[in-house]
C-alpha cells in the first residue's frame, strides 16, 4: 500500500471517529430531554392548558420542560393581550398545578437571553 493511500485511509477513518464523537454529544443532549419528558405526568398540552388559564386572552409563545430545584416543571411563556408582557407560567409537571407566574416587559426578556441567565 503506497504512503499515498495510508494517508488517505488515515483521513478517511479520522472524519468517521470525529463525525461519529459529535453525533453522540447531541445525542447525549437529547437523551436527558427526553428522559424529563418520560418522567413527565402532564404534557405539553396539558401544562400550557393550565398556564393560559392564569393569562386570560394570552398567547402561547412556548414551553419547554425543565428541571428546576430538583423539580420537573414546565416553563411557558404567554404574550398578554393589551400589554404585551411576556408571563412565564410555571407548572408542576407531575402535578399540573400552577407554581408561578411572573409577568416581564419583552425589553427584560430580550436582556435576560444576552445575559444568558434565561
Amino acid at each position: 500500500m503506497s504512503v499515498q493511500c495510508k494517508a488517505g485511509m488515515a483521513l478517511l477513518i479520522g472524519m468517521v471517529v470525529t463525525t461519529s464523537s459529535f453525533q453522540g454529544v447531541a445525542l447525549a443532549a437529547d437523551s436527558a430531554q427526553n428522559s424529563h419528558a418520560i418522567h413527565a405526568r402532564i404534557t405539553r398540552a396539558q401544562a400550557e392548558k393550565a398556564a393560559l388559564s392564569r393569562v386570560p386572552g394570552g398567547k402561547l409563545n412556548g414551553a419547554k420542560l425543565e428541571q428546576e430545584n430538583g423539580r420537573l416543571i414546565w416553563s411557558v411563556d404567554i404574550i398578554t393581550p393589551l400589554t404585551k408582557k411576556v408571563a412565564a407560567v410555571q407548572v408542576d409537571a407531575h402535578t399540573g398545578r400552577v407554581l408561578s407566574k411572573l409577568a416581564q416587559n419583552p425589553a427584560d426578556r430580550a436582556e435576560e437571553s444576552v445575559d444568558g441567565k434565561k
